[in-house]
């Protein structure tokens, strides 16, 4: 069996993808993870340590994407 398959989004993941995309509307640009942080709740000193782990889970999910300097963005769904 994959790792892929044993990994479920939780509902923490969905609301940093929700996160995400709201920020990535605004700025038309990558987003850092200690913006998603602040913008789901938590203060600028834990933000980016609280969305690590869920971006890349997101990120093989194929629903957020890296960019360089440590910025990322949702995926476009076609």
């Amino acid at each position: 069996m994959s790792q892929q398959s044993k990994k479920q989004i939780t509902e923490k993941d969905k609301n940093i993808l929700k996160a995400l995309c709201e920020l990535y509307k605004e700025k038309q640009s990558g987003v850092g993870p200690s913006e998603i942080g602040q913008k789901v709740g938590r203060d600028k000193y834990d933000a980016a340590a609280y969305c690590n782990l869920s971006l890349k889970k997101l990120i093989e999910f194929n629903l957020v994407e890296k960019l360089s300097e440590g910025k990322y963005r949702p995926v476009k769904k076609e």
